[in-house]
Protein backbone atom coordinates (compact mmCIF):
# COMPACT_ATOMS: atom_id res chain seq x y z
CA UNK A 1 0.00 0.00 0.00
CA UNK A 2 1.54 3.23 -0.94
CA UNK A 3 2.12 6.49 1.80
CA UNK A 4 -0.37 8.58 -0.19
CA UNK A 5 -3.35 5.34 -0.22
CA UNK A 6 -2.09 4.77 3.38
CA UNK A 7 -2.67 8.68 4.50
CA UNK A 8 -6.39 8.82 3.13
CA UNK A 9 -6.80 5.48 5.11
CA UNK A 10 -5.66 6.74 8.07
CA UNK A 11 -7.28 10.23 8.04
CA UNK A 12 -10.66 8.83 7.18
CA UNK A 13 -10.51 5.94 9.77
CA UNK A 14 -9.72 8.83 12.23
CA UNK A 15 -12.38 10.58 11.21
CA UNK A 16 -14.67 7.45 11.66
CA UNK A 17 -12.82 6.80 15.26
CA UNK A 18 -13.84 9.82 16.60
CA UNK A 19 -17.59 10.20 15.11
CA UNK A 20 -18.10 6.47 17.02
CA UNK A 21 -16.26 7.66 20.03
CA UNK A 22 -18.45 10.43 20.40
CA UNK A 23 -21.88 8.11 19.51
CA UNK A 24 -20.80 5.51 21.56
CA UNK A 25 -19.85 7.36 24.35
CA UNK A 26 -24.05 9.18 24.71
CA UNK A 27 -25.58 6.33 23.60
CA UNK A 28 -28.17 5.56 26.14
CA UNK A 29 -26.70 8.05 28.47
CA UNK A 30 -29.23 10.60 27.25
CA UNK A 31 -29.31 14.35 28.74
CA UNK A 32 -32.54 15.98 29.51
CA UNK A 33 -34.08 17.81 25.85
CA UNK A 34 -33.61 21.44 26.06
CA UNK A 35 -36.41 23.09 23.88
CA UNK A 36 -39.53 24.82 23.98
CA UNK A 37 -41.55 21.45 23.01
CA UNK A 38 -40.27 18.65 25.60
CA UNK A 39 -43.19 17.23 27.60
CA UNK A 40 -41.66 15.60 31.11
CA UNK A 41 -43.46 12.84 32.63
CA UNK A 42 -44.39 15.27 35.59
CA UNK A 43 -46.23 17.52 32.97
CA UNK A 44 -47.67 14.59 31.41
CA UNK A 45 -49.38 12.99 34.59
CA UNK A 46 -50.42 16.60 35.66
CA UNK A 47 -52.35 17.12 32.24
CA UNK A 48 -53.77 13.71 32.69
CA UNK A 49 -55.35 14.45 35.82
CA UNK A 50 -56.39 17.42 34.97
CA UNK A 51 -58.07 16.74 31.66
CA UNK A 52 -58.36 12.87 31.11
CA UNK A 53 -61.88 12.08 30.16
CA UNK A 54 -62.33 8.92 32.42
CA UNK A 55 -61.15 11.15 35.04
CA UNK A 56 -63.45 13.60 34.79
CA UNK A 57 -66.48 10.95 34.18
CA UNK A 58 -65.58 9.53 37.61
CA UNK A 59 -65.03 12.97 39.64
CA UNK A 60 -68.79 13.40 38.31
CA UNK A 61 -69.81 9.73 39.69
CA UNK A 62 -68.28 11.12 42.93
CA UNK A 63 -70.00 14.14 43.48
CA UNK A 64 -73.33 12.29 42.72
CA UNK A 65 -72.42 10.53 45.43
CA UNK A 66 -71.38 13.02 47.36
CA UNK A 67 -74.32 15.11 46.79
CA UNK A 68 -77.22 12.17 47.44
CA UNK A 69 -75.43 11.41 50.90
CA UNK A 70 -78.03 13.93 53.01
CA UNK A 71 -80.22 13.50 55.91
CA UNK A 72 -83.30 14.48 53.76
CA UNK A 73 -82.32 11.94 51.07
CA UNK A 74 -82.19 9.50 54.13
CA UNK A 75 -86.08 9.96 55.48
CA UNK A 76 -84.74 12.05 58.61
CA UNK A 77 -86.28 15.57 57.66
CA UNK A 78 -90.33 16.25 57.08
CA UNK A 79 -92.28 16.87 53.83
CA UNK A 80 -93.76 20.21 53.76
CA UNK A 81 -96.25 20.60 50.46
CA UNK A 82 -97.85 23.75 49.45
CA UNK A 83 -101.39 23.16 47.63
CA UNK A 84 -103.76 25.55 46.57
CA UNK A 85 -106.87 25.11 43.71
CA UNK A 86 -109.77 27.33 42.31
CA UNK A 87 -112.71 26.98 40.49
CA UNK A 88 -114.95 29.33 38.17
CA UNK A 89 -118.12 28.15 36.74
CA UNK A 90 -121.66 28.88 35.16
CA UNK A 91 -124.44 26.48 35.82
CA UNK A 92 -128.36 25.97 35.61
CA UNK A 93 -129.56 25.25 38.77
CA UNK A 94 -133.13 23.56 40.15
CA UNK A 95 -133.31 22.89 43.77
CA UNK A 96 -136.27 21.68 46.12
CA UNK A 97 -136.02 22.54 49.80
CA UNK A 98 -138.25 20.56 52.17
CA UNK A 99 -139.97 23.75 53.29
CA UNK A 100 -140.90 24.21 49.97
CA UNK A 101 -138.89 26.72 48.45
CA UNK A 102 -137.62 26.19 45.02
CA UNK A 103 -134.39 27.80 42.82
CA UNK A 104 -135.06 27.42 39.22
CA UNK A 105 -132.02 29.66 37.73
CA UNK A 106 -129.84 29.46 34.33
CA UNK A 107 -126.74 30.98 34.37
CA UNK A 108 -126.28 30.42 37.98
CA UNK A 109 -121.77 31.69 38.50
CA UNK A 110 -120.26 30.00 41.33
CA UNK A 111 -116.65 30.34 42.15
CA UNK A 112 -114.38 28.47 45.02
CA UNK A 113 -111.09 28.51 46.12
CA UNK A 114 -108.77 26.34 48.72
CA UNK A 115 -105.34 26.48 49.66
CA UNK A 116 -103.44 24.77 52.37
CA UNK A 117 -99.82 24.19 53.78
CA UNK A 118 -99.19 20.36 54.80
CA UNK A 119 -96.37 18.93 56.82
CA UNK A 120 -95.62 15.22 57.24
CA UNK A 121 -92.69 13.88 59.18
CA UNK A 122 -91.98 10.38 59.79
CA UNK A 123 -90.84 9.77 63.26
CA UNK A 124 -89.96 6.17 63.40
CA UNK A 125 -89.52 4.05 60.36
CA UNK A 126 -88.05 0.91 61.73
CA UNK A 127 -84.67 2.69 62.05
CA UNK A 128 -84.59 2.43 58.58
CA UNK A 129 -83.50 5.96 57.94
CA UNK A 130 -79.95 5.63 60.10
CA UNK A 131 -79.27 2.91 58.32
CA UNK A 132 -79.77 4.62 55.18
CA UNK A 133 -77.96 7.20 55.95
CA UNK A 134 -75.03 5.24 56.48
CA UNK A 135 -75.59 3.49 53.54
CA UNK A 136 -75.12 7.28 51.27
CA UNK A 137 -71.95 7.65 53.68
CA UNK A 138 -70.28 4.53 52.54
CA UNK A 139 -71.67 4.97 49.12
CA UNK A 140 -69.66 8.83 49.54
CA UNK A 141 -66.90 6.95 50.46
CA UNK A 142 -67.28 3.81 47.46
CA UNK A 143 -67.11 7.24 44.94
CA UNK A 144 -63.84 8.62 46.37
CA UNK A 145 -61.95 5.02 46.01
CA UNK A 146 -63.72 4.54 42.29
CA UNK A 147 -62.50 8.01 41.31
CA UNK A 148 -59.08 7.11 43.21
CA UNK A 149 -58.68 3.82 41.14
CA UNK A 150 -59.44 5.20 37.73
CA UNK A 151 -56.61 7.79 38.70
CA UNK A 152 -54.21 5.28 39.30
CA UNK A 153 -55.22 3.57 36.12
CA UNK A 154 -54.81 6.49 34.33
CA UNK A 155 -51.62 6.99 35.65
CA UNK A 156 -50.35 3.38 35.32
CA UNK A 157 -51.43 3.93 31.16
CA UNK A 158 -49.48 7.44 31.52
CA UNK A 159 -46.40 5.95 32.35
CA UNK A 160 -46.44 2.95 29.98
CA UNK A 161 -47.55 5.52 26.72
CA UNK A 162 -45.06 8.42 27.88
CA UNK A 163 -42.04 6.06 28.56
CA UNK A 164 -43.02 3.71 25.06
CA UNK A 165 -42.24 7.14 23.75
CA UNK A 166 -38.87 7.56 25.49
CA UNK A 167 -37.80 3.81 24.38
CA UNK A 168 -38.81 4.52 21.03
CA UNK A 169 -36.34 7.70 21.03
CA UNK A 170 -33.87 5.96 22.34
CA UNK A 171 -33.81 3.31 19.74
CA UNK A 172 -34.40 5.81 17.07
CA UNK A 173 -30.99 7.54 18.17
CA UNK A 174 -29.25 4.11 18.42
CA UNK A 175 -30.58 3.65 15.18
CA UNK A 176 -28.85 7.18 13.90
CA UNK A 177 -25.73 6.20 15.47
CA UNK A 178 -25.27 2.75 13.40
CA UNK A 179 -26.66 4.65 10.67
CA UNK A 180 -23.81 7.36 10.84
CA UNK A 181 -21.30 4.62 10.97
CA UNK A 182 -22.91 3.49 7.72
CA UNK A 183 -22.30 6.57 6.12
CA UNK A 184 -18.39 6.57 7.05
CA UNK A 185 -18.30 2.96 5.84
CA UNK A 186 -19.40 4.22 2.28
CA UNK A 187 -17.03 7.33 2.64
CA UNK A 188 -14.52 5.06 3.20
CA UNK A 189 -15.18 2.41 0.68
CA UNK A 190 -15.18 5.09 -2.17
CA UNK A 191 -12.19 6.77 -1.22
CA UNK A 192 -10.42 3.47 -1.45
CA UNK A 193 -12.08 2.62 -4.68
CA UNK A 194 -10.89 5.70 -6.01
CA UNK A 195 -7.42 4.76 -5.04
CA UNK A 196 -7.55 1.44 -6.92
CA UNK A 197 -7.30 -0.35 -3.54
CA UNK A 198 -11.15 -1.06 -2.83
CA UNK A 199 -13.52 -3.39 -3.58
CA UNK A 200 -17.03 -2.65 -5.15
CA UNK A 201 -18.74 -5.21 -3.02
CA UNK A 202 -17.54 -3.28 0.04
CA UNK A 203 -19.37 0.01 -1.07
CA UNK A 204 -22.67 -1.96 -2.43
CA UNK A 205 -23.08 -3.44 0.68
CA UNK A 206 -22.53 -0.53 2.71
CA UNK A 207 -25.03 1.56 0.56
CA UNK A 208 -27.63 -2.06 1.49
CA UNK A 209 -26.58 -1.52 4.87
CA UNK A 210 -27.62 1.81 4.72
CA UNK A 211 -31.00 1.75 3.26
CA UNK A 212 -31.95 -1.36 5.17
CA UNK A 213 -31.15 1.15 7.79
CA UNK A 214 -33.21 3.84 6.53
CA UNK A 215 -36.29 1.87 6.11
CA UNK A 216 -36.13 1.14 9.71
CA UNK A 217 -35.78 4.60 10.87
CA UNK A 218 -39.06 5.64 8.98
CA UNK A 219 -41.08 2.55 10.33
CA UNK A 220 -39.58 3.29 13.73
CA UNK A 221 -40.71 7.12 13.87
CA UNK A 222 -44.39 6.20 11.99
CA UNK A 223 -44.30 3.77 15.33
CA UNK A 224 -43.05 6.82 17.42
CA UNK A 225 -46.50 9.12 16.25
CA UNK A 226 -48.61 6.43 17.20
CA UNK A 227 -47.22 6.18 20.28
CA UNK A 228 -47.22 9.94 20.43
CA UNK A 229 -51.44 9.75 19.14
CA UNK A 230 -52.36 7.35 21.97
CA UNK A 231 -50.47 9.47 25.24
CA UNK A 232 -52.64 12.71 23.66
CA UNK A 233 -55.47 10.99 23.83
CA UNK A 234 -55.08 10.06 27.52
CA UNK A 235 -54.23 13.98 28.21
CA UNK A 236 -57.17 15.58 26.61
CA UNK A 237 -54.77 17.53 24.16
CA UNK A 238 -54.46 18.94 20.51
CA UNK A 239 -54.02 15.34 18.43
CA UNK A 240 -51.74 17.62 15.85
CA UNK A 241 -49.82 19.35 18.32
CA UNK A 242 -45.75 18.48 18.28
CA UNK A 243 -43.80 17.39 21.19
CA UNK A 244 -40.85 15.46 22.16
CA UNK A 245 -40.44 13.64 25.72
CA UNK A 246 -37.57 13.95 28.22
CA UNK A 247 -35.70 11.42 26.55
CA UNK A 248 -34.45 9.45 29.68
CA UNK A 249 -35.35 6.51 32.14
CA UNK A 250 -36.17 6.90 35.56
CA UNK A 251 -36.70 4.08 37.82
CA UNK A 252 -37.87 3.66 41.56
CA UNK A 253 -37.30 1.39 44.78
CA UNK A 254 -39.49 -1.34 45.18
CA UNK A 255 -40.17 -2.82 48.76
CA UNK A 256 -39.43 -6.72 49.67
CA UNK A 257 -42.34 -8.87 48.43
CA UNK A 258 -43.32 -8.82 52.40
CA UNK A 259 -44.05 -6.09 52.58
CA UNK A 260 -45.50 -5.36 49.16
CA UNK A 261 -48.14 -7.88 50.44
CA UNK A 262 -48.62 -6.26 53.78
CA UNK A 263 -49.36 -2.95 51.75
CA UNK A 264 -51.60 -4.40 48.98
CA UNK A 265 -54.00 -5.43 51.87
CA UNK A 266 -54.06 -2.41 53.47
CA UNK A 267 -53.93 -0.18 50.75
CA UNK A 268 -55.00 -1.61 47.66
CA UNK A 269 -57.50 0.34 46.17
CA UNK A 270 -59.43 -2.74 44.69
CA UNK A 271 -59.57 -4.14 47.99
CA UNK A 272 -60.72 -1.18 49.76
CA UNK A 273 -63.26 -0.60 47.31
CA UNK A 274 -64.83 -4.59 47.72
CA UNK A 275 -65.01 -3.94 51.22
CA UNK A 276 -67.02 -1.21 51.28
CA UNK A 277 -69.30 -2.45 48.45
CA UNK A 278 -69.78 -5.29 51.70
CA UNK A 279 -70.65 -2.84 54.29
CA UNK A 280 -73.28 -1.17 52.21
CA UNK A 281 -74.68 -4.29 51.85
CA UNK A 282 -75.01 -4.75 55.31
CA UNK A 283 -76.71 -1.40 55.68
CA UNK A 284 -79.13 -1.99 52.66
CA UNK A 285 -80.04 -5.18 54.70
CA UNK A 286 -81.16 -3.28 57.77
CA UNK A 287 -83.02 -0.90 55.74
CA UNK A 288 -85.06 -4.00 54.46
CA UNK A 289 -85.25 -5.91 57.80
CA UNK A 290 -86.76 -2.22 59.11
CA UNK A 291 -90.12 -2.80 56.69
CA UNK A 292 -90.87 -5.83 59.72
CA UNK A 293 -91.42 -2.90 62.04
CA UNK A 294 -93.62 -0.10 62.49
CA UNK A 295 -93.50 3.31 61.32
CA UNK A 296 -95.27 6.29 62.98
CA UNK A 297 -95.80 9.83 61.43
CA UNK A 298 -96.93 13.45 62.63
CA UNK A 299 -98.53 15.53 60.26
CA UNK A 300 -99.98 18.87 60.89
CA UNK A 301 -101.68 21.05 58.35
CA UNK A 302 -103.13 25.20 57.92
CA UNK A 303 -105.52 24.97 55.32
CA UNK A 304 -107.92 27.94 53.67
CA UNK A 305 -111.23 27.67 51.75
CA UNK A 306 -113.93 29.61 50.30
CA UNK A 307 -117.27 28.66 48.06
CA UNK A 308 -119.53 31.29 46.75
CA UNK A 309 -122.53 31.17 44.44
CA UNK A 310 -125.29 32.89 43.60
CA UNK A 311 -128.04 30.72 44.33
CA UNK A 312 -128.66 27.47 46.60
CA UNK A 313 -129.00 27.12 49.87
CA UNK A 314 -125.44 27.67 50.96
CA UNK A 315 -124.83 31.29 49.24
CA UNK A 316 -120.94 31.83 50.52
CA UNK A 317 -118.73 28.78 53.05
CA UNK A 318 -115.22 29.89 54.12
CA UNK A 319 -113.12 27.87 56.40
CA UNK A 320 -109.85 28.22 57.52
CA UNK A 321 -107.61 26.81 60.88
CA UNK A 322 -104.96 24.29 61.67
CA UNK A 323 -105.21 20.75 62.31
CA UNK A 324 -102.54 18.24 63.73
CA UNK A 325 -102.70 14.01 64.27
CA UNK A 326 -100.39 11.52 63.97
CA UNK A 327 -100.19 8.23 61.26
CA UNK A 328 -99.36 5.00 63.02
CA UNK A 329 -99.10 1.65 60.57
CA UNK A 330 -97.57 -1.22 60.81
CA UNK A 331 -97.10 -4.05 57.81
CA UNK A 332 -98.28 -7.37 59.17
CA UNK A 333 -98.15 -9.62 55.77
CA UNK A 334 -97.06 -8.49 52.28
CA UNK A 335 -96.77 -11.78 50.78
CA UNK A 336 -93.49 -12.41 52.17
CA UNK A 337 -91.98 -9.71 49.83
CA UNK A 338 -89.82 -8.42 52.14
CA UNK A 339 -88.52 -11.61 53.28
CA UNK A 340 -87.71 -12.73 49.90
CA UNK A 341 -86.22 -9.28 49.62
CA UNK A 342 -83.70 -9.60 52.44
CA UNK A 343 -82.59 -13.13 51.33
CA UNK A 344 -81.69 -11.58 48.12
CA UNK A 345 -79.55 -8.55 49.46
CA UNK A 346 -78.07 -12.18 51.98
CA UNK A 347 -77.03 -13.68 48.81
CA UNK A 348 -75.57 -10.45 47.17
CA UNK A 349 -73.42 -9.99 50.83
CA UNK A 350 -72.36 -13.40 50.08
CA UNK A 351 -71.18 -12.42 46.14
CA UNK A 352 -69.72 -9.47 47.55
CA UNK A 353 -67.64 -10.67 50.26
CA UNK A 354 -66.67 -13.52 47.85
CA UNK A 355 -65.87 -11.34 45.20
CA UNK A 356 -63.25 -9.24 48.07
CA UNK A 357 -61.83 -12.70 49.23
CA UNK A 358 -61.56 -13.51 45.04
CA UNK A 359 -59.81 -9.71 44.23
CA UNK A 360 -57.40 -10.06 47.40
CA UNK A 361 -56.83 -13.89 45.86
CA UNK A 362 -55.87 -12.53 42.60
CA UNK A 363 -53.76 -9.63 43.85
CA UNK A 364 -51.83 -11.61 46.26
CA UNK A 365 -50.73 -14.23 43.31
CA UNK A 366 -50.37 -11.26 40.71
CA UNK A 367 -48.04 -9.59 42.72
CA UNK A 368 -46.13 -12.97 43.22
CA UNK A 369 -45.49 -12.74 39.46
CA UNK A 370 -45.13 -9.54 38.94
CA UNK A 371 -42.13 -9.41 41.67
CA UNK A 372 -40.09 -12.04 40.43
CA UNK A 373 -40.78 -10.12 37.01
CA UNK A 374 -39.18 -7.42 38.45
CA UNK A 375 -36.53 -9.26 40.03
CA UNK A 376 -35.77 -10.31 36.10
CA UNK A 377 -36.23 -7.33 34.33
CA UNK A 378 -33.49 -5.71 36.61
CA UNK A 379 -31.42 -8.74 36.27
CA UNK A 380 -31.99 -8.36 32.69
CA UNK A 381 -31.65 -4.53 32.18
CA UNK A 382 -27.74 -4.97 34.48
CA UNK A 383 -26.73 -7.48 31.77
CA UNK A 384 -27.88 -5.44 28.55
CA UNK A 385 -25.94 -2.45 29.98
CA UNK A 386 -23.15 -4.53 29.88
CA UNK A 387 -24.03 -5.87 26.62
CA UNK A 388 -24.38 -2.15 24.99
CA UNK A 389 -20.62 -2.07 26.38
CA UNK A 390 -19.27 -5.18 24.93
CA UNK A 391 -20.96 -4.13 21.22
CA UNK A 392 -18.93 -0.52 21.68
CA UNK A 393 -16.32 -2.16 22.07
CA UNK A 394 -16.38 -4.54 19.43
CA UNK A 395 -17.07 -2.04 17.12
CA UNK A 396 -14.02 0.08 18.42
CA UNK A 397 -11.63 -3.23 17.74
CA UNK A 398 -13.15 -4.04 14.56
CA UNK A 399 -12.64 -0.05 13.63
CA UNK A 400 -9.15 -0.06 14.60
CA UNK A 401 -8.43 -3.54 12.29
CA UNK A 402 -10.21 -1.47 9.47
CA UNK A 403 -8.11 1.25 10.22
CA UNK A 404 -4.78 -0.68 10.32
CA UNK A 405 -6.00 -2.87 7.38
CA UNK A 406 -6.22 -6.21 9.23
CA UNK A 407 -10.13 -6.29 8.96
CA UNK A 408 -13.03 -6.47 6.41
CA UNK A 409 -16.31 -4.85 5.21
CA UNK A 410 -17.62 -8.53 6.78
CA UNK A 411 -16.58 -7.79 10.36
CA UNK A 412 -17.04 -4.47 11.25
CA UNK A 413 -20.78 -5.32 9.66
CA UNK A 414 -21.14 -8.04 12.22
CA UNK A 415 -20.40 -5.23 15.07
CA UNK A 416 -22.98 -2.83 13.51
CA UNK A 417 -25.42 -5.56 13.48
CA UNK A 418 -24.36 -7.02 16.67
CA UNK A 419 -24.59 -3.35 18.11
CA UNK A 420 -28.32 -2.52 16.75
CA UNK A 421 -29.04 -5.82 18.36
CA UNK A 422 -28.29 -4.76 21.90
CA UNK A 423 -29.18 -1.57 21.62
CA UNK A 424 -32.89 -2.87 20.72
CA UNK A 425 -32.69 -5.66 23.67
CA UNK A 426 -31.38 -2.64 25.94
CA UNK A 427 -34.50 -0.38 25.00
CA UNK A 428 -36.98 -3.10 25.73
CA UNK A 429 -35.03 -3.87 29.38
CA UNK A 430 -35.45 -0.53 29.88
CA UNK A 431 -38.88 -0.08 29.47
CA UNK A 432 -39.96 -3.85 30.50
CA UNK A 433 -38.31 -2.91 33.56
CA UNK A 434 -40.09 0.05 34.13
CA UNK A 435 -43.58 -1.51 33.24
CA UNK A 436 -42.99 -4.01 36.12
CA UNK A 437 -42.16 -1.24 38.53
CA UNK A 438 -45.34 0.44 37.60
CA UNK A 439 -47.48 -2.62 37.72
CA UNK A 440 -46.36 -3.24 41.53
CA UNK A 441 -46.84 0.38 42.64
CA UNK A 442 -50.55 0.32 41.68
CA UNK A 443 -50.94 -2.65 43.75
CA UNK A 444 -49.52 -1.16 46.57
CA UNK A 445 -51.27 1.94 45.86
CA UNK A 446 -48.16 3.70 45.60
CA UNK A 447 -48.77 5.77 42.24
CA UNK A 448 -50.41 8.14 43.52
CA UNK A 449 -47.60 9.25 45.99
Amino acid sequence: MSSHHAGYINKFMNKLYIILSLLFSIAFVTSRAQNNNVLTYQQAIEAALKNNFDIQIAGNNAEISKTQNTYGNAGFLPRVDLNASGTLASNDTKQEFSNGTTVDKNGVSSSGISAGVYLNWTIFDGLRMFAAKERLNLSEESGQLNLKLQIENTIQQVTLAYFQIVKQEQLIKGINSAKAVSEERIKIAEKKQALGSGSNVELLQAKLDLNAQKANLIIQKNLLEEFKGDLLILLKNDPFSSFTVDSVFTFGNIQSAEEIKTNIEKTNTSILLAQKNILISNQYIKELRSEHLPKLAVNAAYQYGRNQTAAGFALYNRNQGASAGFTFTWNIFNGLNTSNQIKAAKLELENNNLYAESTKYILFSGANVAYRRWLGDKEMLALEEENIKLAEESMHITTERLRLGLGNYLEIKESQKSYEEAITRLVNARYNLKASETGLRKMTGELLK
